[in-house]
């Protein structure tokens, strides 16, 4: 079976360049239709997940309100507009990146939102509630666990950079 360094190459995303490190053996570059194979795959999961997340928040702004003020951090007028608008950012989001239409803001709008979201996560587990993140469920009830919202999200977030920083038709060189 052939050796992961055997299939490494550089890749240039923009500025950001991904060195592979072969000991002077000849390296096969990466496929260009392997990356972009994957990063359409990652960017219509990415899209269904949000698409998924949003579903329920805007069927029931006021079970998606209960939950934002369980964190006790916005003023009830924020709670409201919050309950209201956001599920509908996760939606366009989630449709531009089933899509692939502007999917890179969309990217880095899903990017952005799972540092927030882990962030607040964090702060809560650090203040001692225990609160539903209302990331798929409106039930304020559910337990919620710390170390998987975390993980989750983590996850989420390096879906988003992926499709951020990954080229629809990447540029792949050779190793010399």
């Amino acid at each position: 079976m052939p050796g992961l360094a055997e299939f490494s190459s550089y890749v240039y995303i923009g500025s950001l360049e991904l060195l592979s490190v072969a000991r002077g053996e000849h390296v096969r570059p990466l496929p260009s239709s392997v990356v972009k194979n994957v990063t359409t795959v990652v960017r219509i999961l990415l899209g269904a997940v949000f698409l998924f997340s949003c579903a329920g928040k805007i069927a029931d702004p006021a079970g998606f309100a209960a939950i934002v003020t369980n964190y006790q951090l916005l003023p009830a007028p924020l709670v409201t507009i919050t309950a209201v608008v956001f599920p509908w950012i996760e939606a366009v989001c989630g449709l531009a990146l089933v899509f692939g239409r502007f999917e890179k803001g969309a990217a880095l709008l899903v990017s952005l939102m799972m540092v927030v979201f882990t962030g607040l996560i964090l702060y809560n587990g650090y203040r001692g509630l225990n609160i539903a993140c209302g990331c798929f469920s409106l039930s304020a009830k559910a337990p919620s666990n710390i170390a998987v919202n975390t993980l989750r999200n983590l996850s989420i977030l390096a879906a988003g950079a992926w499709v951020l920083f990954f080229p629809k038709h990447p540029r792949l060189t050779s190793a010399r």
